[in-house]
């Protein structure tokens, strides 16, 4: 079964809460017994520090990626509606590589080279027209590519309805790497008004009806712009159109950015150009801007995209991995500092946690070599050291099993070395949300010293008895 990204944080905060949980039971009870109170607290309150810190970082994954849902969510819906709009209009619009091939086709110019019932895309002009008229429609992509900006002109097709003439707009396509890959066309039937009324029409009507912002302006002022930017910036078209648009660009920006006009206006692309603009209600966003500049009136043609929300994301990424990485860091610090071994494992039994006490222990350093079954590493027994102690009743088979287990004392003698080692070992199941056991904790703490302690002053008691004249009492 696959698991969501979501259930993994999910897990991954409640498998920390739980951890840190039972450290703070541990120290409670370990550390009163070899140093000074004022460390307890210390210890219990970087804990509690931790585990503020990790609900914080919990919470923000989650709404970061409930707002991703969102956005993604959104952004299908867009495109859905820039694919109805553009096979819905009556401009015949397509998309060709370099070579002439075609990537993509709307409705309206499938229509108009019904090629036996197959489809435009992946075929090129000389296969479906005569060679001449394929030759001038190949010449008009070339002379795109050569100027590197789109270029209008009239095209004429032979349609089983007589001829067409109609006003196509062709632009080149860049890539990242700012190069041509492919050349757009967007064909306008003006056959029956020769004016260009209906073409302006649609040209408005796509304009208008666009998600994106578009612009027309001069070097100083707007010339026109489509509803899109107004409702971002919150200014009404009047307004945008009254003044210069430096003044809504943020001041510190104003300088780069009539940096970068004046470079347009030279003929330089104008690609991904980022600067904040000043809206209605004194909020900032940053806007991104493709621009190209037509030479004969010298009018800039602009799409824009508000990237605010993206910039902030990724901002809120990066303090997210830096607040993970130093909740991560004091986590380890705590494990490393307590004295009972601590071992983590997965629904799939393979060690994802082990502090330095248990990598002592084992004598192993890889977390990932650490099998979670002791008896692949010792020969586990009982107290008296006569007897294997049951595989089953250990506590992370118990733990796998929702149950828990509390201060087992058993005996461990390593395969490797023959070392003995007297531990107390507990066991804690971690469950999902579903109440599904997808973790489990081991912790192993060493009595050896203990023990020994106790048998030593068991052993000088029983040889101070007699000194002082104790007399075992007769039983009767």
């Amino acid at each position: 079964m696959k698991i969501s990204f979501e259930k993994k944080i999910l897990a991954g905060y409640i498998i920390n809460m739980v951890v840190m949980f039972l450290l703070g039971i541990i120290l409670w009870n370990i550390i009163p017994l070899t140093t000074e109170p004022v460390w307890l607290w210390a210890a219990m309150g970087l804990i509690i520090l931790s585990l503020g810190m990790l609900t914080t970082v919990f919470f923000i994954l989650t709404s970061q990626l409930r707002a991703k849902r969102i956005s993604e969510q959104a952004l299908l819906k867009n495109e859905k509606l820039l694919q109805s709009i553009i096979d819905n209009t009556n401009s015949a619009i397509s998309v060709k590589k370099i070579n002439g091939e075609y990537l993509f086709v709307n409705k309206e110019f499938q229509s108009l080279f019904p090629i036996n019932g197959k489809n435009i895309v992946g075929s090129t002009n000389h296969e479906f027209l005569p060679s001449e008229v394929a030759d001038r429609y190949r010449n008009a992509d070339l002379e795109v590519i050569k100027a590197g900006r789109e270029v209008q002109l009239e095209e004429s097709f032979e349609l089983p309805s007589g001829p067409h003439t109609y006003l196509s707009v062709k632009f080149p396509l860049f890539d990242a790497e700012n190069r041509i890959y492919a050349i757009g066309n967007i064909s306008t039937d003006i056959t029956e008004r020769k004016s260009g009324i209906d073409s302006l029409k649609a040209a408005d009507a796509f304009f208008n009806l666009s998600i994106d912002s578009l612009v027309i302006a001069t070097k100083e002022k707007f010339i026109k712009v489509n509803p899109a930017l107004g409702k971002l910036l919150g200014y009404t078209t009047a307004e945008l159109l009254d003044k210069p648009f430096a003044t809504f660009i943020f001041h510190d920006d104003l300088e780069r950015t009539e940096a970068e006009i004046e470079k347009l206006a030279q003929g330089t692309e104008l690609i991904n150009f980022k600067n904040r603009w000043v809206c209605k209600d004194g909020t900032i966003k940053w806007l991104a801007w493709n621009a190209t500049a037509e030479k004969t009136t010298g009018n800039f043609y602009a799409i824009v995209r508000d990237i605010t929300a993206a910039l902030q994301h990724e901002k809120e990424e990066e303090q997210l991995i830096d607040e993970l990485y130093e909740s991560q860091q004091k986590l380890n610090l705590i494990l490393e500092n307590i004295s009972d071994g601590v071992l983590v494992a997965n629904n799939k039994k393979k060690i994802i946690l082990a502090n330095e006490v248990a990598n002592r222990l084992f004598g192993i350093e890889d977390d990932s070599k650490i099998s979670i079954n002791l008896s692949d590493h010792f020969e586990v027994l009982y107290p008296e050291g006569n007897k294997t102690f049951p595989a089953q009743e250990l506590p992370a088979t118990r733990a796998f099993k929702g149950e828990i287990t509390n201060d087992l004392d058993v005996l461990l003698k390593s395969l490797s070395t023959e070392e003995m080692h007297r531990v107390l070992l507990s066991g804690r199941p971690i469950f999902n949300t579903e109440n599904k056991v997808i973790a489990a904790v081991v912790t192993i703490k060493d009595i050896s010293e203990y023990k020994r302690l106790e048998e030593e002053m068991e052993k000088r008691d029983q040889e101070a008895r007699p000194l002082i004249g104790f007399k075992p009492r007769k039983r009767k």
